[in-house]
């Protein structure tokens, strides 16, 4: 199940807020002693890391937009981080709420949390705090070792990207996630850091993470390699729309690559996958 434009949007713009917002729900002291059983999640990448960590028969609710894994999709909704149900989360009979920091319904966050229910709310603004997040769920879970191979497997992935692209010359990137507006990724997005982990160097120079520019700001921008994913909105094919630029480097060297993985812009488990995933973007011949 993919998700709609206004999901895709509504996730740039969380990606975004957690750069500019530093507030969060208390993070409550993780109870080892006490291993949560019954977790409500309100966004996709808690979801993937609870499922990842060998958790995902503790998870009794998930968000509206949480789609992976295919578990995950028969379980129910509680709504997201700035839309949940207290009641719906209530009637799960949950001891831990978890999410991620950023923008939120703070008044329900408080409500659960007042009525006994454990919070956890980490940043996973870069990848080290991914890696932190892991830590932390796996806390919550009482399960530590579980979290340290998981890191392992996904360092094992990354390092596995870095060999492969180590020593090549980095194309010049812009990430297309919408034309109508024309919304790319910017400095400091957790794409950015993806695409260059993975061999690429970014070609947009706005402070933003997550900015609308304008056409001409991305013609100057001279993309190497374009990645497209502006399949959830219809406003045509980027390429066939770019197609009259044929001067410009991606459109004359035919590498506008299309990608529909929500992993790429989600901070969980599936780290490893987003980044050889772009890195064959970019690099087709390296061998990923």
């Amino acid at each position: 199940m993919r998700p709609t434009r206004r999901e895709l949007l509504g996730a740039l713009a969380l990606l975004a807020a957690c750069r500019r917002h530093r507030a969060g729900p208390r993070v409550t002291t993780v109870d080892a002693g006490r291993p949560a059983r019954r977790i409500v999640s309100l966004v996709p990448s808690a979801t993937e890391t609870l499922f990842a960590l060998g958790a995902g028969d503790r998870v009794v609710g998930v968000s509206t937009f949480c789609d992976y894994p295919e578990e995950a999709t028969r379980l129910p909704r509680v709504g997201g981080m700035v839309n949940p149900s207290f009641e719906a989360i209530m009637t799960l009979r949950p001891d831990a709420l978890v999410g991620v920091q950023g923008p939120l319904n703070r008044a329900v966050i408080d409500r659960v949390e007042a009525s006994g229910v454990r919070v956890l709310f980490p940043r996973v603004e870069s990848v080290a705090e991914v890696f932190t997040s892991i830590d932390a769920f796996a806390r919550l879970l009482g399960e530590p070792a579980a979290g340290v191979a998981l890191k392992g497997r996904i360092e094992s992935e990354l390092g596995a990207v870095r060999r492969a692209v180590q020593g090549r010359v980095a194309p010049r990137v812009v990430a297309v996630y919408a034309q109508r507006p024309l919304v790319v990724a910017g400095g400091g997005s957790w794409v950015e850091e993806i695409l260059t982990l993975a061999g690429g160097r970014n070609a947009i120079a706005a402070a933003r993470p997550y900015p609308m520019i304008s056409l001409e700001q991305f013609l100057a921008a001279q993309p190497e390699v374009v990645l497209d994913m502006t399949w959830h909105e219809d406003s045509g094919d980027l390429a066939a729309n770019l197609a009259q630029y044929n001067t410009l480097p991606v459109v004359r060297d035919h590498r506008i690559v299309r990608i529909t993985d929500p992993a790429v812009v989600r901070q969980g488990p599936r780290i490893g996958q987003a980044a050889r995933l772009v890195a064959r973007a970019l690099h087709p011949t390296a061998g990923l």
